[in-house]
């Protein structure tokens, strides 16, 4: 567990727009999690664990095609107030990230939400996998 702990306060102080990390495991369970503080929850923890039992079932029907295209590296789903992001730590437990979604105008006017540094995210994640 502290493998967990280190990882998600790496991920806490890489980036302020960072609200919310968890590590679950196969069932959807939450192992740990970390909370920006001074923010509120967008999404009650409730629906959050009903999220991540998704998440799993959709992680190990992606498994299936790993074969044609690779391992899955990550998954983004993009909202106008936040972005979900989950990383298969190892074939037992998932990484949940939320990060804040604000705002950045198109020239057009149009609001899409901010660039998610994945690569710095996903060599957090790697980082703490290979030396933890």
């Amino acid at each position: 567990m502290e493998k967990y702990e280190k990882l998600l306060n790496m991920l806490m102080d890489f980036n302020d727009s960072v609200r919310f990390a968890a590590v679950c495991n196969s069932k959807g369970e939450i192992l740990w999690h970390s909370q920006r503080s001074g923010i509120k929850n967008l999404i009650p923890l409730a629906d959050t664990k009903k999220t991540l039992v998704r998440a799993v079932g959709a992680w190990k029907e992606r498994s299936k095609i790993t074969d044609k295209v690779g391992r899955g590296l990550y998954v983004i789903a993009a909202y106008e107030k936040i972005k979900r992001i989950t990383i298969p730590l190892d074939k037992e437990n998932l990484l949940f990230i939320s990060v804040g979604n604000t705002p950045l105008k198109t020239s057009k006017g149009k609001s899409y939400g901010h660039l998610v540094e994945m690569g710095k995210i996903m060599s957090i994640v790697d980082f703490v996998n290979t030396n933890l």
